[in-house]
């Protein structure tokens, strides 16, 4: 059993996150600001969702539809931050979902999450997250056919898969870190407020770490464009 402080913090953790997320609900929604690509919509509802409030700054000052005639006409003038909040955000929903949806998915079909399979745990969330990127991207353009899947696939590792690798790669060591020497006993399983909470932190330094990684990307895309 957790000690009560514990999880009192993951569950203060995981409230501040749905706050938020509610938060860019109603400002999407019901207020009407969309975003002009649908799939950013959910970007930024999973970047809120795990990061927490200070998400919610980052949403309004950078994920905010260009609303206006005026602003959407200086869409190519926008800061450097804008984009690569934008940019860092984008992979981080494709990891933050695929974390998501593979540690659910592998602790209903496995009987333990024991820390010895903590290497199938990482394959499976990385793949989810590659596979949620292409997806993405496949939605986010007009059409559905095959060849648009293989360009889906290919622009997610030419343009995301630095930036993906790098997210994942400091939330592994941080769940690793967190499993074997930060909380090891009880072991961290998907069905206590602990382990999504440490999904949080990891989740926050894969946002940092992908950083560097999201900024070398951009300026070698703007200097193959130049």
């Amino acid at each position: 059993m957790q000690p009560t402080w514990l999880l009192a913090l993951s569950w203060a953790a995981l409230a501040a996150g749905f706050v938020s997320f509610a938060i860019v609900v109603a400002d999407t929604y019901l207020r009407g600001h969309r975003q002009p690509v649908r799939v950013m919509e959910i970007v930024w509802l999973v970047t809120v969702l795990y990061i927490g409030p200070a998400a919610v700054r980052l949403y309004w000052n950078w994920g905010r539809p260009e609303a206006s005639a005026r602003r959407r006409r200086n869409a190519e003038r926008r800061p450097r931050r804008g984009v690569m909040v934008t940019y860092v955000s984008r992979c981080g929903a494709h990891c933050a979902l695929g974390f998501v949806v593979a540690e659910v998915a592998l602790y209903a079909l496995k009987d333990d999450s024991a820390q010895g399979t903590l290497w199938f745990d990482y394959a499976g969330d990385y793949l989810a997250a590659v596979a949620i990127a292409v997806l993405f991207r496949y939605v986010g353009e007009p059409g559905r056919s095959v060849a648009q899947i293989w360009h889906a696939i290919t622009t997610v590792i030419k343009v995301e898969l630095v930036t993906i690798t790098a997210f994942e790669l400091a939330l592994f060591a941080w769940l690793t870190l967190a499993h074997h020497v930060v909380f090891p006993e009880p072991s961290l399983r998907p069905d206590s407020p602990v382990f999504w909470f440490a999904g949080q932190i990891g989740l926050i330094a894969g946002f940092i770490a992908a950083w560097p990684a999201a900024s070398w990307q951009l300026d070698r895309r703007a200097g193959r464009a130049a």
